[in-house]
Parts: C-alpha cells; structure tokens; sequence
C-alpha cells in the first residue's frame, strides 16, 4: 500500500469510510516476519534488512507473537531528531556485514498489522487492523513503536504546524480511509508533505559515472518506460560521493529505456547554449530533489536541487514533476 502527494489535508469523506492521519515518519518502509524460528526485516523492495537491523529483528522475535506481519518505518533517532544519514548507514553496514551494535539504535514505528497467526488481514477494514495492531503491541517495549493516529484534521493540522517548526525528520502527514482495505502496490493513501520534494528515477549523469557533474532525472510511465523530468544542479563532492556509490551501469542484454542516448531529445540546457553528453545509468536508483514550481509539460523548467538518494524506493514510485 502506497501514498499518492497531494496539496492540500484530505478532510471528511475524501478517503474511503472518513479520514485518519498519522505522522509520516522520515525512514525506510520495512515489513517485520516474525516466526518461531525469529523474525526477517524485509523493505518494500523485498529486500532482506535482517542484517543491517538486527536489534530491531531481536526485539520483534522477542517480544511479538509467531505468525504475525507488520508494516511500519525504519528509523534511527540521534541527538532528539531522525537521522536518514545514520539510517542509510546502517543499511550500508547490514550489506558489507558491518558491526551493527557500533551505530546508534534503531527503531521500528509500526502502523499496520497485515497479518496475525498466520492468518491474512489485508481484506479487512483499517480500523479492525488498527485495533488488533493495539493490541499486538500493548506493553511492548522500544525499539517496537505504535504510530500515532487521529481522526481529527484540526489536530492533523496542527501536527503539521508543529513539524514545520521544529524539524525533528516528521516528512508530513499520511491520510487513509478508515474502512480501506489493504491492496498491496495500489496508492490509495495520501500523503501531504511539509516540504516542496519530489522522488525521480537517476537514469544517466553528466560527467563521468566515476564523477557525476549532474543527474538526468525521469519519472516512470506505465509500460515501464521512463519519461524525461529534468536534471539537477552540479553536485558538490558529499552529493558526489553519495550518489556514486548507489549507481549501476546499463546491464548487457537489458537496453536502456533511451536507448539512442538522448532523453526525447532534451539533452542539456544547462548553461547559455551549452550541451553535454549524457551517460546513461541502469535506471533503479530513486533521488529525492527539492524543486520550485516551474513545470512545463511534466519538465521541470529549473535544475532542481539533490536532497539524498532513497535507495529504499523503486523507480515506480516517483512522484512526478
């Protein structure tokens, strides 16, 4: 289940059966497995995390029962406020088989029981989830959270006012109908950010893939094809550094959706009649990017500014310009 943006607070009987909100925690979606035999960390992209979040896999084997599937956010609190950094680091570690117990603790905010022994609940309403996802976590301690959620848009707002002013990693509000069902890969939540950003598909760079200057952002069409959004401003040498590290050549066999190199013909309008080759990338990397309100035909008219990588997100799920 995914979150569509949106500009404005859904309010009444704008999602299915009347509104609830929650706070949108600013981490990595994951689904907790657990069984006798423990409990898998798997993220949205059907990854196993069990490494890199292994105090939280320990804490759910021990404290929740066998047979239950829960949907939540990974996230790593430091110094009173979210951390991405630390969280993608503590990814990194999981692959490379680093000490976990030398990074900060992580946590898991649940808000959704998908399943309870062993039994499928995505057929049933939110509110039914909602209530046995209560009791499933009654006197649980942390790392193990339960979301906040209410029905009251005044207080919805005013949890945005709130976040806006003190940024402790709350992205926004995420609204879902009461009586929904759980309909796996659909976007039938909302999600209202405090922020101006929007998540794209790296497909190539400028520069060198070694060096990247710039990004050559898509977004994602139905069929699989990717449509040409725009590019970024030049990269400092942290952003360099960030991004080199997650890009992947174009596999052999597998062409580029821009096979001919050129995304509709739009390669580089950076400078006054400048041009740059683009090199085209495996396009499975998803950026965050700040932009303005510029936006001409799907492109965003301005070179938009790189917030961080979203390893954790696939190129589906790109928001648009």
């Amino acid at each position: 289940m995914l979150a569509r943006p949106v500009d404005a607070l859904p309010i009444g009987d704008a999602m299915t059966g009347g509104c609830l909100y929650e706070p949108k925690f600013d981490g990595y979606r994951a689904l907790l497995f657990v069984t006798a035999d423990g409990c898998r960390v798997q993220s949205r992209r059907g990854h196993d995390m069990t490494e890199a979040f292994s105090d939280v896999a320990e804490a759910a084997a021990e404290s929740l029962p066998d047979g239950v599937v829960v949907d939540g956010e990974l996230v790593v609190w430091a110094r009173d406020a979210l951390d991405f950094n630390e969280l993608q680091r503590r990814f990194a570690s999981g692959r490379s088989k680093g000490p976990v117990r030398a990074r900060p603790p992580a946590s898991f905010v649940a808000f959704d029981l998908l399943a309870a022994e062993g039994v499928d609940l995505r057929q049933q309403p939110l509110s039914a989830r909602r209530a046995l996802l209560e009791t499933v976590l009654d006197g649980v301690p942390p790392p193990l959270q339960l979301v906040p959620q209410t029905d009251d848009a005044d207080e919805a707002r005013a949890w945005l006012a709130e976040y806006a002013e003190n940024p402790v990693g709350i992205e926004g509000v995420v609204v879902k109908g009461r009586t929904s069902t759980y309909l796996s890969g659909r976007r039938e939540w909302a999600k209202l950010r405090i922020r101006d950003t929007v998540e794209a598909v790296v497909a190539g760079v400028t520069g060198s893939p070694a060096a990247p200057d710039r990004l050559v952002l898509a977004l994602a069409e139905e069929g699989g094809g990717l449509a040409f959004a725009g590019t970024t401003t030049e990269l400092d040498r942290h952003q360099r550094a960030e991004v080199v590290a997650l890009l992947e050549d174009v596999e052999e066999g597998r062409p580029h959706p821009w096979a001919d190199g050129r995304p509709d013909g739009e390669v580089a309008r950076w400078g006054r009649n400048a041009r740059a080759a683009v090199h085209l990338m495996r396009p499975t990397l998803v950026v965050e990017v700040s932009t303005d309100s510029s936006v001409d035909r799907g492109r965003w008219r301005h070179p938009v500014t790189f917030v961080r990588a979203r390893p954790d997100l696939t190129p589906s799920e790109t928001t648009g310009a």
